[in-house]
């Protein structure tokens, strides 16, 4: 009796990692991602990824809110030259602690987003490792299957 145990990866997935890979063959050949890695800084965030992670997530939650602060500005900007100095100067002061409070609370979270996002890739690797490698263990053990 023998026992067939092995299992094989569904196509979809393997069409997926080969995409993946081909979109990322490609984002590493644009010269300007080149430029990019070549710089101190980018070799730096390639050194540490968990680094890299956290100041894009960081930097993507934070347009919306620095969009939102400098349209406020640029409209008290506006009313200040009309003439209400002194409200304008307050409402500025408003809303530059404003937006202290809330890009902090996103650097916060841009942290947690990465932590919950390094945990996810840790584990999904470790995950597809002991899959290999219990899969080269079958085959070694069973031969490889017929397709």
């Amino acid at each position: 009796m023998q026992c067939n145990n092995v299992t094989t990866i569904p196509k979809g997935l393997l069409q997926l990692r080969d995409s993946l890979s081909s979109m990322m063959d490609s984002l590493y050949k644009d010269p300007k991602v080149a430029e990019l890695m070549n710089t101190s800084m980018g070799q730096y965030l390639n050194d540490h990824p968990f680094l890299a992670l956290a100041v894009l997530v960081f930097g993507s939650m934070a347009t919306v809110p620095i969009g939102i602060f400098l349209t406020f500005a640029t409209v008290t900007f506006i009313g200040a030259t009309v003439g209400f100095v002194l409200l304008e100067v307050f409402l500025l002061s408003l809303g530059g602690v404003s937006l202290l409070c809330v890009l902090s609370a996103l650097a916060i979270l841009s942290i947690l987003v990465s932590l919950v996002l390094g945990a996810c890739y840790i584990t999904s690797y470790n995950v597809l490792n002991f899959y290999y490698s219990q899969r080269e263990e079958d085959e070694e053990a069973y031969g490889k299957p017929e397709v």
